[in-house]
Parts: structure tokens; C-alpha cells; sequence
């Protein structure tokens, strides 16, 4: 989610109200949600390769279970390092194993071309180099979550996409094969390499503004 936003903070106001007091009457950690979120990402990284629908139902779940874990430890006073190690290191696999779904279904269709394997890259190079900017940054003591796509916007992005792409493929009749039968998901693929790289580029100008003596 947009940092910092209102959106934001009705979202996690929403959870706080709702959803958490209810798992936490049921005695669940937030480290098995986190767990909980891995199984499913990889079940909505098989799901997209056959059923981008499906896939994209799963992955918004995934992304639910990501920000219910946080929620939840906070709430109940579990916010230790074991958990929140083990929920970052979780979350870049989860994130993965859906774009390697993804990948998958283009592959399937016979319509993952050389710049698709060229945008794939950059999708997964500015993924890493958004977290791992971030990561450094905090290391060095530095505050650093700015930037529109973040995890929370990538793993909404590809949902909806996966949501939107077979409606769309029905309504325009497209040619099985062809890069213009999956357009949602070929235009939300170009969106992701773009804007991932200009996100870690930004993070990375603007620590080093504020590290510069």
C-alpha cells in the first residue's frame, strides 16, 4: 500500500478493528500466518500458470495474510525480530513464486518472446533492488519506504491483473497465442519493470541525499 497514505491507514485501522481480534481469540501466531501466506503463494503460483483468475484471487489473499501477520503481532505484543526476520525473508519468496507462475503461463501459451524474458528480468531486478535498498538503508540507520511500488502495490498489481486478464480476453475474442490475447497482463508486466527500477533509483538518490555529510 501507498506509505503513509490514508488509504494506508484505513486499511490497517479496518484489520485492527475486524479481522485481528478474531484470530487472536483463536490462539493462531503471526508467524503461522506468515507461514500460512507462503503455502498459498504457492498454490497461486500453480494456479496462475493454468488459471490466471484463480491465481489472481490467491496472490490478493497472500498479500492479505503479509499485512495481517504484522497486525496481528503488534496487536497481541509479539513484535519480536525472530518474526519480523522470518516475514521479510518469506515475503521475497512468495513474491517469486507468483512471477515464476506468471512466467509459467506465458510460457504455456506459446507467446513468451525475448522481451518478454527481457522485461521479466527487469521486474525481478528492480523487485530485489526495492527491498534491497531498503533493507541497506535501515541498516545504516536510515529510514527508507518511500516509492509507489513497494511489495504491497506489486502483489495488487499482478492480482488484478490475473482477476482482469481472462475477462478481458473473453470480451475481445483475442487469438490464443498471440501477445494480444493476455494484454492486461502484458501491460501490468511493462508497468512492474518500469516503475520497480524508478522506485529503487528514487530510494537510492534519496538515501544517499540524506547519508551525504
Amino acid at each position: 500500500m501507498l506509505k503513509g497514505s490514508s488509504l494506508e491507514f484505513g486499511y490497517y485501522r479496518w484489520l485492527e478493528r475486524y479481522l485481528v481480534p478474531l484470530l487472536a481469540l483463536t490462539g493462531i501466531k503471526p508467524d503461522h500466518l506468515s507461514l500460512l501466506g507462503l503455502v498459498i503463494s504457492l498454490v497461486a503460483g500453480i494456479a496462475f500458470a493454468f488459471y490466471p483468475l484463480v491465481g489472481g484471487l490467491l496472490t490478493l489473499l497472500t498479500g492479505l495474510l503479509d499485512t495481517l501477520d504484522g497486525s496481528l503481532a503488534r496487536s497481541t505484543g509479539q513484535n519480536r525480530k525472530f518474526g519480523a526476520f522470518l516475514d521479510s525473508v518469506l515475503d521475497r519468496y512468495t513474491e517469486l513464486i507468483i512471477y515464476i507462475g506468471v512466467w509459467f503461463y506465458f510460457y504455456r501459451q506459446g507467446s513468451a518472446s525475448p522481451a518478454f524474458y527481457l522485461t521479466f528480468l527487469f521486474i525481478l531486478f528492480g523487485s530485489l533492488m526495492v527491498s534491497y535498498t531498503r533493507a541497506r538503508a535501515e541498516g545504516l540507520g536510515e529510514r527508507c519506504v518511500g516509492g509507489v511500488f513497494q511489495r504491497g502495490e506489486r502483489i495488487i498489481l499482478i492480482a488484478l491483473a490475473g482477476i482482469f486478464n481472462p475477462l478481458v480476453n473473453r470480451l475481445m475474442g483475442s487469438p490464443a497465442g498471440h501477445w494480444i490475447s493476455d494484454i492486461v497482463l502484458v501491460v501490468v508486466l511493462i508497468v512492474l519493470a518500469v516503475g520497480t527500477n524508478l522506485t529503487a533509483i528514487w530510494r537510492f538518490l534519496n538515501v544517499l541525499r540524506n547519508l551525504r555529510p
